[in-house]
């Protein structure tokens, strides 16, 4: 019993010894002084220095594009606003304007309405008639008589033209170009008592008779007639001539 008690004792002992040593080879430092993790020592340096040198790139990239962004962004909503102060300014400018052509407007409505209660409506001529001041005249396209020609200007309710002024003797002129046409003028009654058709008084009435006429030439010629440039002559009354009607507006 106690050899066996000794022989354990010793091994016990031998193998303490050899696990004090294991654990003080495992404490010795690397002779070849390499570290025991080659990968960590290796990376280090880099994951202390260049990574934070790369986050701040990044952030001054980053930062960089934010503010590109926002400049543009800016530059975008500046020129539509003023765009927009543009076209407002110009709608501004258009309502003015329009706004006086309307006071503009209503100012002429009113001088028209006044000038019409002033004035009443003129009647407008048939068709076919011509309106100078207040009359309206028809200038015939056939040729007839005298007589005839008078009988056609009472059919229409009225009588061959009476002219009163220099005036009216322009504006029937102008119709006239075609040849000569009676007018309500005549001595057929009475030789040398010249009379117009309406009663108006033919001593203190204009006259417009040709140089040495009216000479009742052949003691036939007792009807006036316009010649084309406005002047009077006497002819017989059975010669066929263009007439003019004469009535009130």
């Amino acid at each position: 019993m106690e050899l066996n008690d000794y022989q354990n004792s010793s091994e016990l002992h031998r193998d303490q010894q050899t696990s004090d040593r294991g654990e003080q080879e495992e404490l010795k430092p690397d002779r070849d002084g390499k570290s025991a993790d080659p990968v960590r020592g290796k990376w280090s340096p880099f994951i202390i220095f260049v990574l934070p040198g790369l986050s701040i790139l990044l952030s001054v990239v980053i930062l960089s594009t934010v503010v590109i962004l926002f400049s543009q962004h800016f530059s975008e909503v500046k020129v539509p606003d003023a765009d927009f102060k543009s076209e407002h300014s110009q709608l501004k400018s258009n309502v003015t304007r329009l706004s006086e052509e309307v006071r503009s407007l209503r100012t002429e409505h009113k001088s028209e309405i006044s000038k019409q209660k002033q004035d009443p409506p003129q009647v407008q001529c048939p068709d076919q008639w011509r309106r100078f001041q207040k009359s309206c005249y028809y200038f015939s396209l056939v040729k007839k008589n005298y007589t005839d020609a008078q009988r056609s200007c009472t059919s229409m309710h009225t009588n061959l033209v009476v002219i009163n002024s220099a005036e009216e003797r322009v504006f029937i002129q102008h119709w006239t170009h075609k040849g000569s046409h009676w007018i309500g003028l005549s001595d057929s009654i009475s030789e040398g008592d010249w009379r117009w058709v309406d009663g108006t008084d033919y001593a203190s009435s204009v006259k417009f008779w040709s140089p040495d006429e009216p000479n009742n030439r052949y003691n036939v010629e007792d009807c006036a007639e316009l010649l084309v440039f406005g002047e009077w002559n006497d002819a017989p009354c059975n010669f066929h001539r263009y007439w003019i009607c004469e009535k009130s507006a």
